[in-house]
Order: C-alpha cells, then sequence, then structure tokens
C-alpha cells in the first residue's frame, strides 16, 4: 500500500456514515453508530446523484449533498397510482392505508406498492417509491475505504461477513 491518499473511486468499497433528511429537515434515515453503510463505488447500490458526489472524497472527509428527485428516488409519476378489484387480493392478506404490499409482475419480478385508498370493490394502490418527488438532504462522513475482492466486483456489489448471497 502506498503512501498515497485514498479516495473515493469506482471499484472501491467505501465505509459511509451517513445522515438523510427531507425539506422539512426530518432526519428519516441514518447509520447506526459504529456501522457505516458498506457499499461497492461506481455500481448504483445507492442513489446516483448521492454517489456522484461522493466522487474523490478521502477518508474522514465530511459533506453535505443534496440530491434532486430525479438524481434520486425519482418524480413522482401519477400513472404510477392504478386502481385493482377488491378481489385481486386474497381475504387473508390485511390492506392497511400507507402500508406496503409486496407485489410480482407477469415476469414474476417482485415491487412493492403502497395501498393509498381502500374501497369495497376496489383498493388504489401507488407504485412510486415513498421518496419519489422528494429532495433528499445527505450529511455525509467517509469512514472508510478498501479494495473489494474478486468475488464482490464480479457481483458488483458488497458481501457482508457472515452473508452469503
Amino acid at each position: 500500500m502506498s503512501d498515497e491518499k485514498q479516495l473515493v473511486a469506482d471499484n472501491m468499497v467505501v465505509s459511509l456514515d451517513y445522515q438523510l433528511s427531507l425539506d422539512n429537515e426530518e432526519v428519516i434515515d441514518y447509520s447506526e453508530k459504529d456501522e457505516p453503510l458498506e457499499y461497492l463505488h461506481g455500481y448504483k447500490n445507492i442513489i446516483p446523484g448521492l454517489e456522484s458526489q461522493l466522487t474523490g472524497m478521502a477518508i474522514g472527509e465530511e459533506k453535505k449533498v443534496s440530491v434532486a428527485p430525479e438524481h434520486g428516488y425519482g418524480t413522482i409519476d401519477p400513472e404510477g397510482v392504478t386502481e385493482y378489484p377488491r378481489d385481486t387480493f386474497p381475504d387473508s392478506l390485511k390492506l392497511e392505508v400507507g402500508e406496503p404490499i409486496s407485489m410480482r409482475d407477469s415476469d414474476g419480478e417482485s415491487f412493492q406498492a403502497y395501498v393509498t385508498e381502500i374501497h369495497p370493490e376496489t383498493v388504489m394502490l401507488d407504485f412510486n417509491h415513498p421518496l419519489a418527488g422528494e429532495t433528499l438532504h445527505f450529511k455525509v462522513r467517509i469512514a472508510g475505504m478498501r479494495e473489494p475482492t474478486s468475488e464482490e466486483l464480479s457481483h458488483g456489489h458488497v458481501h457482508q461477513a457472515g452473508h452469503n448471497h
């Protein structure tokens, strides 16, 4: 290892301390103390508007980053709200407004929708991400960096110790 200062770059595993808040300054997500988020830089494992702002940062460096919706979880798609017949869902499924439900498309891909309205004959589902349309405000600190394993590089994401993928 040379004495060169390591900087965040593609193909590096980055440990990130972060705090996420919205325009109303409510903190909605953060990394636990001494448990940074670890991700493989350059593989779109985190939202693109944040990842691009971390490039070139050094260990210990801190930054505030605001990410517009189009570089975060997207803008709100009005077409993303759809009405389904109530009998689409099994009676055993407890539907609650604001709660996510998992669904599968015709290809078997799983995705989440959020219940927005429940009527006797129909249910309204919103397929937009709950943070779509929100500007995201991050406070970040680069907690550490390391070279990825060859397996992590080939898979395009970090493997946590003790977790098998």
